[in-house]
């Protein structure tokens, strides 16, 4: 008479042989599971123009919100051929430039990234903004200084 290790092992070497098989059949190829997506990345469209709806400046502990702020306002246009148009005005803040005309360029990187290369130098430049819902939010900091910013989508 077979002990009962000896009777699970015929059903344990099934149990393998129904594992593999299970393997291969859900694969994309003979002996490998597929576990993602089968469709190329599609990157998200960002072109469009977009209003800041939170310009946030942190000095020394103290948080700022600037939009609503009496000539505040940070606009800009992404174009499908990759040039971006825009306005940066910041009302009464000696420390921050009064107004800039934000023209030049825009692309997209992995991860869903936004970034800039304006004609004339600006601190947006350095910021990698991030895709979200329906919108870019981006963080700079600077010499006792950061600042966050966050786009809406308007058109």
């Amino acid at each position: 008479m077979k002990s009962p290790a000896a009777r699970a092992l015929p059903a344990a070497w099934r149990s393998l042989f129904l594992v593999a098989l299970l393997m291969t059949a859900c694969g994309e190829e003979r002996g490998r599971v597929s576990v993602g997506p089968t469709e190329p990345y599609q990157p998200p469209d960002v072109t469009g123009s977009y209003e800041a709806t939170h310009l946030i400046v942190e000095r020394d502990g103290h948080f700022t919100e600037l939009i609503g702020e009496p000539d505040t306002r940070l606009s800009l246009t992404l174009n499908g051929d990759g040039s971006a148009r825009g306005q940066l005005k910041i009302g009464p803040d000696p420390e921050l430039p009064s107004k800039q005309s934000l023209v030049g360029t825009w692309r997209l990187s992995v991860p869903n990234r936004v970034t800039f290369d304006f004609s004339e130098p600006t601190f947006i430049e350095q910021i990698a903004f991030e895709i979200v819902h329906n919108g870019l939010v981006g963080y700079w900091a600077g010499e006792g200084v950061s600042v966050k910013i966050e786009l809406e989508r308007v058109g």
